[in-house]
């Protein structure tokens, strides 16, 4: 499809701010809409404004998997670069697309202080061959360095389970003190089913392989590997994957995406769905979150979820306004706190005062929509 059918200005039509809040002490803050710069992006998830990379007070990072230092360049030179946004919407590039030549920056997560010589680093998953072709090809991991602006890769992910080829990678998350997972770095891929354990030495293994081969479980493919809100699931450090039971990365061509979570213990994948879980991973929201601080967030997709999969047919059209975000109340009690978001890929972050929202559009890059239609956009309470 040719670029004149996405111009900014179609790009701003298709991606316009409709957001409806059910709550009159908090106010909707528009920050960017399509057909700016951003592509992909997406917030980092659980954030800790106290963690090495904290900036000036309500700032918070936002990784990008598609951008690059102009519109319409060279795909094969990298793209996906890291921004920090400030209270003021100010934009502060802290890593400039395709700077060493990543392919991507996929959920960038920080490491604990005492993680080897990368403790404090920043890692994130990227293709190894830019783009759409590499998107299904293997992929590795890089990270950042404290301070520095060029990230460098760290390790390989190798082949795995009947799929082997580790594409469509994502980071999960850093094993907590105490539990079984202690010291380890959980990535997986959803494209073969596995769930990998990188280690501060730079060695990457399989840990848990769900392809449904061989006496292994599944298949399952991953969507997202977090630890439960104890509130929720009444146990602390529970290792939940969100994703589907019976399928793959293959056979799963659809938007109607309604995942389910299972709890992962001692390395053992349990098929029985944690129904506390069903609408998702959630965020407790900080203290300057006004009167609704300390209860917990999601999105709510109502099983549209815009990603890899996004079929070039249906380019033309606006995402519908399906989304919503859902709060929970101190008796587990769950309320629409805002409604008629756009469908995509919306994640939740706090930063200050603010819940910032980042969503993706219609597809990553490196799939068939290539033009930025990214947008954020922030909930404030104001008194």
């Amino acid at each position: 499809m040719s670029s004149a059918h996405f111009t900014p200005e179609k790009l701003r039509e298709m991606t316009e701010f409709k957001v409806e809040l059910h709550d009159p002490r908090y106010v909707v803050e528009p920050i960017v809409t399509g057909g700016e710069f951003l592509y992909d992006p997406q917030i980092f998830w659980d954030w800790n404004e106290g963690c090495s990379w904290s900036g000036p007070e309500g700032s918070i990072l936002i990784s990008e998997i598609g951008g690059q230092p102009q519109p319409e360049t060279d795909w094969s030179m990298g793209h996906g670069g890291l921004y920090r946004l400030h209270a003021d919407n100010v934009w502060e590039t802290v890593m400039s697309p395709g700077v060493g030549r990543q392919a991507g920056v996929f959920r960038p997560m920080i490491a604990p202080a005492g993680w080897g010589d990368y403790g404090d680093h920043i890692f994130f998953g990227s293709q190894i061959v830019p783009h759409r072709r590499g998107a299904v090809m293997d992929h590795m991991i890089y990270c950042l360095a404290p301070g520095e602006s060029i990230p460098y890769p760290f390790a390989l992910v190798p082949r795995s389970g009947k799929e082997q080829i580790s594409g469509a990678f994502v980071p999960g998350v850093f094993g907590r003190k105490g539990t079984p997972e202690e010291g380890l770095f959980l990535i997986f891929s959803m494209h073969n089913s596995t769930i990998y354990a990188a280690r501060p030495d730079g060695t990457v293994t399989p840990w848990l392989v769900m392809d449904g081969e061989g006496g292994n479980p599944g298949p399952v493919m991953p969507y997202r590997l977090f630890y439960a809100d104890p509130q929720i699931v009444g146990e602390d450090n529970m290792l939940m994957l969100e994703g589907k039971w019976a399928t793959n990365f293959g056979g799963q061509q659809t938007h109607e995406f309604r995942t389910k979570h299972y709890r992962i213990a001692n390395g053992v994948i349990h098929p029985e769905a944690i129904e506390a879980l069903e609408g998702g991973a959630t965020l407790r929201a900080p203290k300057g979150f006004g009167p609704l601080a300390g209860e917990a967030f999601r999105p709510e997709y109502a099983g549209f979820m815009s990603s890899v999969h996004w079929a070039e047919g249906d380019a033309t059209a606006a995402l519908p306004y399906t989304t919503s975000i859902v709060r929970r109340d101190a008796d587990g009690k769950e309320h629409v706190f805002a409604s008629n978001i756009q469908a995509g890929q919306n994640l939740l972050g706090f930063a200050g005062d603010r819940m910032i929202v980042t969503n993706m559009g219609h597809s990553y890059s490196s799939g068939n929509f290539k033009y930025p239609d990214g947008t954020v956009f922030a909930i404030r309470y104001k008194g």
